[in-house]
């Protein structure tokens, strides 16, 4: 996990929080239940889901988050949130650091896997299915397995400027490529400042993957999108 996305952390919540909020509203409504025993959110960033599953659980959450950018902002949001405070848990490495075991019945892992090489994802899935009791849900977000075509991301307005954002992305050898993030602030139409930030990504075919939960201990069980996978800890 060597991302440090001191450029994106910035950006995030303003150009992509409406997004990924209404992904986690529909995933955790379809998928969440009614955890008794804790919550692992791996890879928690600036804290979006953190704060829903906080809000919709009783039971602790522990936010895996190693990004320190991603991390003031993960803070700064519970900041707000006093009435959280006391069921959240955040750790500052990533989770295959830090130690749990048995700490949780559900588990979240989006927007992540891509980041991780195959090593590194083993690993991480194997810390995960530490952490989760037997028969704890784990809801994942595959790595992507092809080149995508470049994207924009949404547009807002803040005061007189405007913030917008696009994506591309480019081969990087086998197995790999590499998405490059460019972040603009305009004001009428004038360039006020440009920001970029690339990150290296690493495919894997679906049943590959599938293929990887199992052998950390997973069955699979159900997907969903985009790229979803229900598992449930062996």
């Amino acid at each position: 996990m060597g991302h440090s996305y001191a450029v994106t952390a910035e950006f995030y919540d303003l150009l992509q929080a409406a997004e990924f909020s209404r992904l986690a509203e529909r995933l955790l409504g379809r998928w969440l239940g009614t955890p008794t025993v804790g919550i692992l959110d791996v890879g928690a960033g600036t804290g979006l889901a953190t704060a829903l599953l906080a809000e919709r659980a009783g039971v602790v959450v522990h936010a895996v988050e190693p990004s320190a950018p991603m991390r003031a902002v993960l803070l700064s949001r519970l900041a707000g949130m006093p009435h959280l405070l006391d069921r959240i848990r955040v750790h500052a490495m990533g989770v295959q650091d830090v130690g749990l075991t048995a700490v949780a019945d559900f588990a979240w892992c989006v927007n992540t896997m891509a980041c991780l090489d195959p090593v590194e994802r083993a690993e991480v899935l194997a810390a995960i299915r530490v952490a989760l009791v037997p028969g704890g849900r784990l809801v994942v977000q595959r790595p992507p397995h092809r080149l995508e075509p470049p994207w924009e991301l949404p547009s807002r307005r803040l005061g007189d400027d405007r913030y917008t954002g696009q994506v591309t992305c480019a081969d990087a050898g086998p197995d790999r490529a590499r998405w490059r993030f460019t972040y603009r602030v305009t004001h009428d139409d004038r360039l006020v400042r440009e920001a970029r930030e690339s990150f290296e990504v690493y495919l894997a075919e679906p049943a590959a993957f599938t293929g990887e939960l199992r052998a950390a201990g997973f069955d699979p069980i159900a997907q969903d999108e985009p790229e979803i996978v229900i598992a449930r800890a062996g």
